[in-house]
C-alpha cells in the first residue's frame, strides 16, 4: 500500500467500512499498554472531540507502519480511521490536523478501547480496594480508584453511566461477592449492591454513584449520594433479608477524580 499526499487533497478513501479486521486500531491501543503514556493522552484528545497534528509522509507501507509512531499514526489516516481538518507546510514537511472521521469510526475506537480494558482489569490487584471497602477506609477507597481511573483511556463524557460500569466491573474481579447492578431494593434502585452468597454472619455493601462536572462539587456529590441512600431506604430490604452488617457509600466522581464518604460518617 503506497500512496503519495500530493495526487489529491483528499487522499485515500476510507475503507474501514469494508474491513472486516480493525487490527491497526488494535496496534495503537497496544502502544498504550506499553506505556507510552504520550500516545494515550492523544488517543483520549482525540476520543473526547479534539484533533491531533502530525507529519505526513508521503510515502507510507504496510511494511512500515510500525517503523515510528508517526508512521501509525499515518496509516491510520490513510486508512480513513481520522480525517483531515486542515493542513500546513513547514519547510519539506507537511503537517496534517486529523480528528475522528464520523460516530461509525468512533464506535471501532470505543470497541476496541472496551476489549482492551475488560482484558485489563483482569490484571489490577483488586484486594486492596475490597480491603479498603470493608475496612470503611474511604481514603484507600479514593487512592484504590483513582489509580484504576489513570488505567483508563477515557472517551465518554464523564456521566454517572460510565462511572457506573466502571466500578461494576472493578467489583466482579473479586469471588468473594456477588456484584448487583440497579438492582431493586427499598424505594428505588441502589446503583451497586455487593452482597456475600452467605447470608448469616454475611455482608452487603451499597454504592450510590453521583458524577460532577466541577472539582469543587465532588463533596456535594458525595452528601448528595449518601442522602439518596438514606431517603431511599437502600439498606432496609438487605437487612430484612437477614444481613447482619450492611455499609455504605456515597461515591462522586470528577473526571478521574474520585471522592468517597460513607454513609455513618455522613451521619455522625
Amino acid at each position: 500500500m503506497k500512496e503519495h499526499i500530493s495526487d489529491r487533497d483528499a487522499l485515500m478513501a476510507p475503507y474501514w467500512a469494508n474491513t472486516s479486521s480493525n487490527s491497526i486500531v488494535k496496534s495503537l491501543i497496544d502502544q498504550i499498554d506499553k506505556g507510552d503514556a504520550e500516545i494515550k493522552e492523544q488517543l483520549e484528545h482525540l476520543m473526547n472531540g479534539g484533533s491531533l497534528e502530525k507529519p505526513i509522509h508521503e510515502d507510507i507501507t504496510y511494511d512500515s507502519i510500525f517503523d515510528s509512531m508517526d508512521n501509525l499514526w499515518n496509516f491510520l489516516f490513510f486508512a480513513g480511521y481520522l480525517k483531515k481538518i486542515s493542513m500546513r507546510q513547514e519547510g519539506t514537511t507537511r503537517y496534517l490536523t486529523m480528528a475522528v472521521p464520523n460516530l461509525e469510526v468512533a464506535y471501532i475506537y470505543e470497541n476496541t478501547i472496551s476489549t482492551w480494558f475488560d482484558q485489563k482489569k483482569k490484571s489490577f490487584p483488586i484486594s486492596p480496594l475490597y480491603a479498603a471497602i470493608e475496612e470503611g477506609d474511604t481514603g484507600a477507597m479514593e487512592q484504590e480508584i483513582c489509580g484504576f481511573l489513570e488505567e483508563t483511556i477515557s472517551y465518554f463524557d464523564y456521566g454517572e453511566r460510565y462511572y457506573h460500569g466502571f466500578l461494576a466491573g472493578l467489583l466482579k474481579q473479586n469471588e468473594k461477592y456477588r456484584v448487583l447492578s440497579n438492582r431493586e431494593t427499598g424505594l428505588g434502585r441502589a446503583d451497586i449492591i455487593l452482597k456475600t452468597p452467605r447470608i448469616r454472619g454475611g455482608r452487603a455493601i451499597v454504592f450510590e454513584i453521583k458524577a460532577v462536572k466541577r472539582f469543587c462539587d465532588m463533596e456535594k456529590g458525595c452528601e448528595e449520594a449518601v442522602r439518596q441512600i438514606r431517603e431511599q431506604k437502600y439498606e432496609e430490604e438487605l437487612k430484612q433479608e437477614g444481613y447482619g452488617e450492611v455499609m455504605a457509600y456515597g461515591i462522586c466522581f470528577f473526571r478521574k477524580e474520585c471522592a468517597v464518604m460513607a454513609k455513618d460518617m455522613a451521619e455522625e
